[in-house]
Formats: structure tokens, sequence, C-alpha cells
């Protein structure tokens, strides 16, 4: 517990510093949003800088976003249509935490189930093929891939892809999240469910190459180290059976250093998805920072945005430090 208090202590002084980096960043950015926005009224460009609070000094406005995010979880609103940012994020949020919870689930998968097989049977074919995928997955461009896989589901596999979530005609204004592909099950709404996985596989296929091979390398060599440990060792001259040793007690093992590649994934999975999801026109968080925050200089989005990535990877790295008590019993008496 006192090590979970301290970890939350410090991430509000981290957080505040995220989100300070990011607002001087975003200064900096050539142009001006309210350029476009009042193009054939620039009269009354003055006055909306004014009621904004855009030519106020800097450090009274960043005060005032922190305010505005701590004390009203406000993340003000767009200088482009004075829309509140912080609902459509949420929005786009979910669609992107979607994509990136299937592709890390694949990643996983077919990540650690080669990495174990890579260990268990070394200097094999088998071996072999494991290198080769982590190495194609971690060489091929994100987009370059993207691309094929669209054009060869379409053209070769009369795949029925569309960029949307979910087929326009189903109706899903009973569910209470914009998680429909985890929420449609739970309704039993499986027609919602399986047009929602239908247009999600391709771009979690495309985003997953990168931690499934990194996930791979990892479990092979995590499980490298502890199959040649004196405990390994003493427990099959015991008697038991390979497949008990690997599974039980060298596997556990070798789940820390997995665990915490698999986290740092997820964290920049969430935040680095753009590439993909500007392939296959995704709805989701990094393709609407990109496009409505950087390329307009829409501050309160470039910033929103990015300190609700960061405050993800922030807890998503405490959720995995909980973590290694639940795998390790002697992590468990240090935390504690």
């Amino acid at each position: 517990m006192t090590y979970l208090l301290r970890r939350l202590v410090w991430t509000g002084p981290l957080l505040l510093a995220v989100s300070l980096a990011v607002f001087a960043l975003a200064e900096v950015l050539p142009g001006d949003a309210a350029d476009a926005r009042f193009e054939r009224h620039p009269e009354a460009k003055a006055q909306w800088r004014a009621r904004r609070g855009l030519d106020d000094p800097f450090l009274l406005r960043w005060g005032r976003y922190v305010e505005g995010v701590v004390l009203h979880f406000d993340l003000d609103r767009s200088y482009l249509d004075d829309r509140p940012v912080g609902p459509e994020l949420g929005v786009k949020l979910q669609a992107t935490f979607e994509l990136t919870l299937l592709a890390l689930l694949l990643a996983i998968l077919v990540g650690g189930t080669v990495g174990i097989l890579s260990a268990v049977f070394p200097r094999t074919p088998l071996d072999a093929f494991g290198s080769l995928l982590a190495l194609c997955g971690i060489s091929l461009p994100v987009f370059w891939l993207g691309m094929l896989l669209i054009v060869f589901a379409v053209n070769v596999l009369h795949y029925p892809f569309s960029s949307n979530r979910f087929a326009p005609d189903l109706d899903v204004s009973g569910f209470v999240t914009h998680l429909y592909l985890l929420e449609a099950p739970l309704r039993l709404r499986f027609d919602v469910f399986f047009s929602c996985l239908k247009n999600i596989l391709l771009p979690a296929l495309t985003l997953c190459t990168i931690p499934m091979a990194v996930i791979t390398r990892m479990t092979r060599s995590a499980m490298l180290d502890e199959i040649g440990k004196d405990y390994a060792v003493t427990a099959r001259a015991k008697g038991l059976r390979r497949r008990t040793v690997i599974l039980k007690h060298v596997l556990r093992n070798a789940l820390i250093p997995v665990t915490t590649i698999t986290g740092l994934q997820f964290g920049q999975l969430m935040g680095g998805a753009v590439l993909t999801e500007t392939v296959f026109s995704w709805p989701g968080l990094g393709r609407y920072i990109v496009e409505k925050g950087v390329e307009a200089r829409d501050v309160p989005v470039i910033v929103g945005g990015i300190l609700l990535v960061a405050t993800l990877f922030v807890f998503v790295n405490l959720a995995v430090d909980l973590l290694y008590a639940v795998i390790d019993p002697r992590i468990r008496k240090q935390v504690a």
C-alpha cells in the first residue's frame, strides 16, 4: 500500500510537467488556429482571442488550463469550433483502446507462443522461424504493411473490409459506451460484435506486428535464461515432466521481463497507432490529434490528447508494477 501511495503521489507532478512541456511545444507551432476560423471575418479575431484569453501571458494560460483539468476535468474547448474537447477525445480514445487491446492480445498470443517454442527448441527450424518472424515484425513499415494487407484482403480474399467501426445499418443507440466490440457480447448483440470484429481485424493485424516481434524476442531470451538455472535442472532431475517444468516453473519466472515489455508496448500502441489509423481511416485518438490538432494548430486538442495518452501510460506502468507482486511473491513482500 505504501508503494502504491508513493507512486500515486509522483503521478501528479509528472503529469503536470507533461502538460507544461506539451503546452510550450504547442506554442511554437507555426500558424494560428484563429486565422482559418476568421478568414472571412478578420475583425472578429481580436475579440475572440480576448474572450478566450489567448493574449494573456503563457504561464497564466497554462495555469488556467491546469486549474480547469484538476478542478472540473475540463480539457478546454476547441479553437476551431468552440466545442468541448474532452467528450470528443473520450470517443476517439475508446476506438483506439479497442484497436490497441486486440492488437496486443494477438501479439501476446503469437509472440508468447513462438518465443516459448523457440526457447524450448533452440537452434532448430522452429527457432529460425521465430527469429525470422521477429525480424519481419520489427523491419516492415506499418503503413506499407497496412496497404499491402488491404490490397491482398480486398482483391485476393474478397474480404468485405470497411473503414467504419461497424456496418452503418446497425443500431447501437442503446450502447452505454463506444467500446462496441467489448460491449456487444454483454448485450448479446452478436451482429454488432462480428461486424466490429470484421472491420477491426486488419488494422489490429497491422498494429500487432511490432509488439509481437518484441514479445517474441523477450520471451525467448527470458526463457533461455531460466531454463539453464539450477532450479529447472533440479526439477527435471526429480522426475518432473518437461512440460510441467517449462510451464509451471520456468515460464512463471520468465514472466517478469515479458510483463514489463508488454506493459510498455501497450502504452506505446495507445499513443503511436496514428499510422495504422491513418492507413485504415480508423477514427482513433492518434489520427484525431494529428488531423484536428497538429495540422489545424488546435492547441486544446493537442494538449488534451497527449495529456490523456500520458495519463494512460503512467497508470498502465503502475498496473504492470503491481502485477509483479501477483507473479512473484518475493516482490509482493517488497511492495507491501
